[in-house]
């Protein structure tokens, strides 16, 4: 239970009992303070140092703005070049933009007129097919019977 208890993995009634007895026996405060010690050296053994210049350079203040450091000293900031390799890529002239967009306003006027033409050729249409109905109903009327 003490183990546990050290561990912070007894139950909750465990730890209310162990909070209540350790008040009441030195035995038990003794056996927790040597479990404890137990547990950190056996940490502390397997441990693997960090090396002294990551202590170093953690402890040292960051300056950002200190961009123009002699070769005698080094920045404290680190260069990440996100420029891609330009030979990897294909680049394109800057007159493609307006290419683009000229193509593309183009395109929607040319969109607009094939709608603008297909409404006016149902409306063309209708008024046709309403024509052949009145002059049939006129023919209709018209028949001597």
């Amino acid at each position: 239970m003490v183990e546990s208890y050290v561990l912070g993995l007894a139950t909750p009634e465990e730890r209310e009992e162990m909070e209540r007895l350790l008040p009441q026996y030195p035995e038990l405060q003794t056996e927790l303070l040597i479990v404890e010690n137990t547990f950190h050296k056996l940490w502390l053994e397997d441990a693997y140092p960090p090396p002294i210049e990551l202590r170093q350079r953690t402890l040292r203040p960051y300056d950002w703005a200190d961009t123009n450091a002699g070769p005698e000293k080094k920045p404290n900031y680190t260069f990440i070049n996100i420029a891609p390799n330009q030979s990897d890529f294909i680049t394109v002239h800057k007159v493609w933009k307006w290419i683009f967009l000229a193509a593309f306003l183009l395109f929607k006027l040319c969109l607009f007129l094939a709608f603008f033409f297909y409404f006016k050729y149902r409306q063309a249409e209708d008024r046709q097919q309403d024509r052949e109905k009145v002059r049939q109903e006129y023919q209709n009327q018209n028949i001597p019977r």
